[in-house]
């Protein structure tokens, strides 16, 4: 026909067999890229050079995992055919892969039945090209559908992104003339607050005049006293003459008239003080009300997004903690809680002092912590702490006074810095200081804290129970059950801060360093009703991290401090109110004490839950380097121990979580596992469950009750994902990877908390 492109290619009917294949086998990768065999194999089936086992194992066959995989051992399959199977193809690719064959085969592809090879007959021919064009054109109309679809659903998000742009445009104006709002507001609370120590120091003056005007009026009676006499002697040397008495009088009532008219005077000008003051302060907080219920109408009239609720929420906890944190702290912070025996010796040569102990920290600073002991640094020239003969260098390991009629002592042998200075910082009135002469140890932590060696003389490990985010200034980001050695209880330059390192978990090596929140101000943030930041920031690491980010911590001890020996002048069970137990005291425990074991070389391996670990524990007993403990022999304290201590022997302990104190106090310390469990994971174990006579509700009900049991453990465990392994083979085989990397690691136990 006249305007028909001659083809370039060659005429497939006059090519041999391996023209045809080293043709296709030239464009193998692309045929193998481009073509679904579930398209190509009904023609190629019609054609008779696939059979239905040819089709099955196609589609079928796990060995081959993906499309080019499956499209390839087709290919191979077409190979054994000849020259029919090549034909049949490169004709399936003409019908269904119109572009891809001309790719190939350099031809224009056609649907004219001169251009077939006759493998198949025309009827038959003509029904599967009239399905095929069916097909395809059910898939375009399909494809035409779905493309107005996605035109609607992009139409849509454009217009959804329209409106969150606006309202994004909305948020940053309102959280900008909040931010403006916020600092005008501080402004004005720096200026209240400046009027108020104005006024306080106006009260004070003005209590310092009534004073001064007090004696002044006395010197004046005393002096109107002597006038008095002297009027009386001027009187009678006058006489009786008339003209001297008038004289007299009128001299006398000018003088007190010139005085009542000071006096008025001076009273009229502090009134108007008073008032310009009270006027001014009132003013400043009708502005600032005013302020407040703005932001407050905007807030509902604008429906404020989630973001700028939460910095009205933070400005108002910012206002709540200013207001705390002004207040003196005479009660005690919570510290870490830790045993501490009712009444420790105080040994060695001690000197106890008696001295005048108001305002003890101006009068002496002190240096050190917990590891090297509190030392005195400097002592005021002309305080009563410098008259008694306090010098530095000397060691304060006791210190005792009075509060409330009763006689406190409070022992500073091992308390860190933090603890010490606001130890210290409570002494009212007449104190008693016992002192340890360490000049040598003071000279050595002097020198270690000029070379930077140290910061303090604190040095405690700690495990975190509440992950927390990074903060400005060097804040350190941790996570729950991380482990962090805190060497400093006062660093520089920070307020309710410690500076701690996270440990390396094979041995005794600081890593990252930073600042974190102390134990007071983590406690202190969850007590202040409206404290919202500090909750909104955990809330966020839980959104993005799916670890465990809080970890509650139940304890029987709530003691009143952990310094407090004790309280003299009371009963023995007032004495023993200091360190009260209850029965089930769930707390927030931001931090606890934990210290460092170094076991044998190989522990106790102990699988949870229970359910699946009865199952793991032969599998496990069976491998080279491990045992089976029955409970028989756990029982025999004596076969156990010698099993335990057995060199390169792992035993595998068939036993529970409530095991787990009693193996710690035989300084024991197994290897504790969880593997965690979901519907899904259950399914993967059917078989062995039903083996040992258990369900996968058995299973899921034994996991879900022990898991919050873990919390309770003393010392850290490894949890293995319910995703992260697939049968039983693959979870033995994690298993013993995490056995050997736990076995390397150092095992960190808390102190009992009941």
């Amino acid at each position: 026909m006249a305007g028909e492109v001659v083809p370039e290619g060659p005429d497939l009917k006059e090519m041999g067999e391996e023209e045809l294949w080293e043709l296709i086998n030239d464009n193998r990768h692309r045929i193998s890229l481009g073509v679904r065999p579930c398209i190509v194999i009904p023609y190629l089936r019609q054609a008779r050079v696939l059979t239905e086992m040819d089709e099955d194992e196609i589609l079928s066959c796990h060995n081959l995992t993906n499309r080019c995989m499956r499209t390839s051992y087709m290919l191979d399959l077409l190979r054994t055919q000849g020259r029919n199977g090549a034909v049949a193809l490169l004709e399936s690719l003409m019908i269904h892969y119109p572009t891809l064959y001309t790719q190939v085969t350099g031809r224009k592809p056609s649907t004219e039945p001169s251009r077939f090879s006759g493998l198949i007959k025309y009827s038959e021919l003509t029904e599967y090209l009239v399905r095929a064009v069916t097909g395809m054109q059910k898939e375009l109309q399909e494809a035409r559908c779905e493309a107005g679809r996605m035109s609607a659903r992009c139409a849509s998000l454009e217009l959804e992104i329209g409106q969150i742009m606006e309202q994004e445009e909305k948020s940053r104006c309102l959280q900008s003339e909040n931010e403006r709002m916020q600092r005008y507001l501080c402004s004005l609370q720096r200026d209240v607050t400046k009027l108020k120590d104005e006024k306080c120091d106006l009260y004070i003056r003005y209590t310092a005049a009534i004073e001064e005007q007090s004696a002044v009026n006395e010197r004046l009676h005393n002096l109107n006293l002597q006038v008095s006499d002297f009027h009386s002697s001027l009187f009678c040397t006058l006489g009786n003459s008339e003209m001297h008495r008038k004289i007299f009088f009128f001299l006398l009532l000018l003088d007190q008239k010139q005085c009542l008219s000071l006096q008025v005077e001076q009273l009229t000008l502090d009134c108007k003080m008073h008032q310009q003051k009270s006027t001014m302060i009132q003013s400043q907080m009708r502005e600032l009300q005013a302020e407040r219920d703005q932001v407050r109408n905007c807030q509902q009239s604008h429906h404020l997004n989630f973001p700028v609720c939460c910095l009205l929420k933070h400005f108002n906890a910012s206002l709540f903690a200013s207001h705390l944190t002004s207040l003196p702290r005479t009660l005690a912070p919570p510290f870490l809680v830790r045993s501490r025996p009712k009444a420790i010796r105080v040994n060695g040569r001690i000197l106890s002092i008696s001295f005048q102990g108001e305002e003890l920290l101006r009068q002496l600073t002190v240096v050190g912590g917990n590891k090297t002991g509190v030392f005195v640094h400097q002592v005021t020239e002309g305080s009563a702490a410098h008259t008694v003969g306090i010098s530095n260098g000397a060691q304060i390991v006791e210190v005792k006074y009075e509060q409330n009629h009763k006689a406190l002592k409070m022992v500073l042998e091992d308390s860190t810095l933090e603890e010490a200075m606001w130890a210290l910082g409570q002494v009212t009135g007449l104190c008693h200081l016992s002192l340890r002469p360490r000049q040598d140890d003071y000279e050595a932590l002097l020198q270690q804290l000029r070379s930077c060696e140290t910061s303090s003389g604190d040095s405690f490990y700690v495990r975190v129970n509440m992950s927390l985010p990074a903060g400005p200034g060097g804040t350190l980001a941790v996570s729950c059950n991380d482990i962090l050695h805190v060497t400093n209880t006062q660093p520089a330059g920070t307020e309710d801060m410690w500076y701690a390192s996270q440990v390396h978990p094979c041995q005794l090596l600081d890593l990252q360093s930073g600042t974190v929140p102390n134990y007071y101000r983590l406690v202190v943030s969850f007590l202040i009703p409206g404290n919202i930041p500090l909750a909104f920031q955990i809330c966020r690491v839980v959104a993005q991290n799916k670890q465990k980010a809080v970890r509650i911590v139940s304890t029987g001890r709530l003691g009143r401090n952990p310094l407090w020996v004790s309280v003299e002048g009371e009963k023995t069970k007032s004495v023993d109110s200091g360190t009260k137990t209850c029965s089930s005291c769930v707390t927030l425990m931001p931090y606890t004490l934990v210290t460092p074991h170094y076991p044998p070389i190989c522990r106790p391996v102990l699988l949870l839950p229970t359910v699946l670990g009865r199952i793991l524990d032969k599998k496990l007993a069976g491998w080279q380097g491990f045992h089976s403990c029955s409970s028989r022999n756990f029982l025999n304290s004596s076969s156990f121990s010698f099993l335990y201590t057995l060199q390169g022997i792992h035993c595998v302990l068939p036993l529970g979580l409530d095991c787990v104190r009693r193996l710690h106090r035989s300084e024991i310390f197994p290897i504790i596992i969880y593997v965690g469990q979901t519907a899904r994971s259950a399914r993967k174990l059917r078989s062995k469950l039903q083996r040992h006579g258990q369900s996968e509700d058995q299973l899921l009900a034994c996991s879900r009750s022990e898991e919050p049991l873990l919390d309770k453990l003393p010392c850290l465990y490894h949890t293995v994902a319910p995703d992260s392994w697939c049968d039983q083979t693959s979870l033995l085989t994690s298993l013993r990877t995490i056995i050997w990397e736990e076995q390397k690691k150092i095992v960190w136990v808390e102190p009992d908390l009941w």
